[in-house]
């Protein structure tokens, strides 16, 4: 019998959060800001969505029911959230999974991010670093020469941008609210908190160190345009095997669509249904692989995210 799944979101307080995600998806709670909504995250013990119909957190409902998923992989993959940074984020980097694994237990993080709200801006942002050598790239984060250090790049609201392992990345937020897909991972390494001395945000310069790129990876914005068929707008942003697949579907009226590995879809803008099952802004869906075409109805800007193996490829 084919079943789709609600996923509960978990909504994370911030120092750089503020009041945009509760006022926007209308959320009730007793925190003062909301910085990050994790609509899929499956880390036990910290941060695990429940798959409500099931009564299990992610990360269990994932051991529990293999055929659900397809996927080779024995920890959960992928991740999925939306983001809206209103104050400073620290100047921070992620691991790759073999430094990861190492040291932490767990995998390392790669990611993207896309602006939801296409305002037809183009936002200079600090991304990536200008050290051509390790002593240059330490001489510059310890003498906070901040301006000599980040490259800055131009992103146009709705060009995705992926953050590979290893680059360094944060600053001031504007108030923008981003959908991020990722790796499964929490692992964030800082070398600058804007002097906030909480001892809840260590900085962590030696791994910082250990795991930066010298020289930094290519980056920059990558522009999508969408593929009109079956009734809907898909925006396909990033695949690739063994990190995270990154997709946006925006439906007004009926359309349909089909993928062979498992979805997730987070309603961030309207609403509507899929396959009569309704969702509105601030909601996911889990749809298991294999499960067919979905009919998808309404006027609802759905993000979307799932994972293939190496031998998907």
């Amino acid at each position: 019998m084919k079943r789709i799944y609600h996923i509960e979101p978990i909504y994370k307080s911030f120092v750089w959060g503020g009041r945009k995600l509760i006022e926007k998806y209308n959320i009730k709670t007793n925190l003062d800001n909301i910085g990050t909504i994790y609509h899929v995250i499956a880390i036990p013990g910290h941060l695990d969505n429940t798959v409500i119909e099931a009564g299990e957190p992610l990360s269990q409902f994932y051991k529990n029911h293999p055929r659900l998923f397809n996927c080779t992989e024995k920890i959960f993959p992928v991740r999925m959230t939306t983001t809206c940074n209103e104050g400073n984020q620290s100047y921070q980097l992620h691991p790759d999974d073999a430094y990861a694994m190492e040291h932490e237990g767990t995998k390392g993080k790669v990611s993207g991010n896309i602006v939801l709200e296409n305002t037809g801006k183009v936002r200079r942002k600090l991304f990536g670093h200008t050290a051509k050598t390790l002593d240059g790239f330490k001489e510059m984060v310890e003498n906070k020469n901040w301006d000599k250090l980040f490259q800055k790049i131009d992103v146009p609201d709705g060009d995705f941008l992926n953050t590979p392992a290893g680059v360094v990345h944060g600053g001031k937020g504007d108030g923008t609210i981003m959908a991020t897909y990722a790796t499964n991972s929490d692992i964030t390494y800082r070398f600058y908190d804007f002097d906030r001395n909480d001892p809840n945000r260590p900085l962590h310069l030696n791994q910082v160190f250990d795991c930066v790129n010298i020289p930094e990876a290519p980056v920059g914005p990558i522009h999508v345009e969408p593929l009109e068929k079956d009734g809907i707008k898909l925006y396909e942003y990033y695949s690739k095997p063994k990190e995270y697949v990154a997709k946006r579907i925006i439906v007004d009226g009926k359309g349909s669509y089909e993928y062979s590995s498992f979805l997730f879809l987070a309603c961030v803008n309207g609403e509507g249904s899929i396959d009569s099952i309704g969702i509105k802004p601030g909601e996911t869906l889990f749809i298991p692989a294999g499960y067919g075409p979905v009919e998808l109805t309404g006027r609802m800007d759905l993000i979307v995210l799932s994972y293939i193996g190496l031998n998907q490829a």
